[in-house]
């Protein structure tokens, strides 16, 4: 190399300072030639991908909170049959007996309940019928169906007539709920098969579904739903599989045994049974007694 020499750059310009370079033999330089190193980018880019994917895996195993609220099914659905005086055949296929009059779960679990009052009608001797039943619990949001036989009941949903026409049919998206009144569906007893058939059809959240057959003075009752998480009980047994805790006295030892207490109970009011479980109507009062209390009704 030489020294610096200063350069005109045109009229007008300056002057610049440039440096030249001669070539004086191989090897007699006083600098050599290196070829620039090239940058290999393929460890960035595999380790990159690495760290997106290890993120990606954190995300999904730790993730947030999850928050469940619906009880998980524990089984397939199976069906609980209510006919008679009332005769049951339990979820696990046992068959239980219940003569008591007034109101005892059917189904209690965390979500769902089913409650029946029980009563005695003039077709069975003194003995209890199924004469209403009710569904309700955190799966309806609040929300209570109950229905009564044709001629001294009917269908209300809290509280007010739905289902006044036959056939007829109410859907409240609200609440996931569909009821039809028709009469379509397979009877429960065969004994009413050369009735006219008038069946309520509840759908409802959580797989349950209820065939209400109603009849004059009773109801029979088909319940299908699957055994949740949390465990359930009531005259239509535990469902867990075991049809020897289905027994009579096994349900009666536990919940299916004790009415719902007022607090729980899914119907405007207890039904007025007295001692010894035998429905209590005006035509169980002495006439001596009757005619006063008319007396004194018509006064007042």
């Amino acid at each position: 190399t030489g020294p610096g020499v200063m350069t005109f750059v045109g009229g007008g310009g300056s002057y610049t300072t440039e440096t030249v370079y001669k070539y004086v033999g191989s090897g007699a330089g006083e600098f050599s030639y290196a070829t620039p190193k090239k940058t290999n980018f393929l460890p960035f880019i595999v380790g990159g991908t690495l760290l997106l994917v290890l993120i990606v895996v954190v995300i999904l195993v730790i993730g947030g909170p999850t928050t469940t609220t619906t009880p998980k099914p524990e089984g397939p659905p199976g069906d609980c049959l209510l006919w008679g005086d009332p005769h049951i055949e339990t979820f696990d296929h046992g068959f239980p007996n219940f003569y008591e009059e007034g109101e005892y779960w059917v189904v209690k679990s965390p979500m769902v309940w089913v409650q029946a009052r029980y009563l005695a009608t003039p077709f069975t001797n003194g003995l209890s019928a199924t004469h209403q039943i009710a569904v309700g619990g955190p799966f309806l949001n609040g929300h209570k169906i109950v229905v009564g036989p044709m001629e001294n009941g009917q269908i209300t949903m809290d509280g007010n007539p739905v289902l006044t026409t036959f056939p007829s049919q109410l859907t409240d998206p609200a609440c996931g709920v569909t009821l039809s009144y028709n009469g379509e569906g397979k009877l429960v007893d065969n004994a009413q098969g050369h009735l006219e058939k008038h069946i309520v059809h509840m759908d409802l959240p959580l797989q349950v579904h209820l065939q209400v057959m109603r009849w004059a003075n009773h109801l029979n009752v088909r319940v299908t739903m699957t055994p949740r998480e949390g465990g359930q009980d009531g005259s239509c047994g535990n469902f867990n599989g075991n049809v020897i805790d289905d027994s009579t006295a096994a349900i009666k030892s536990r919940i299916g045994g004790q009415r719902v207490p007022v607090s729980d109970l899914l119907f405007h009011a207890a039904a007025p049974v007295g001692p010894g479980g035998q429905h209590v109507t005006v035509a169980d009062c002495a006439q001596q007694k009757r005619e006063h209390a008319m007396k004194v009704c018509k006064e007042n």
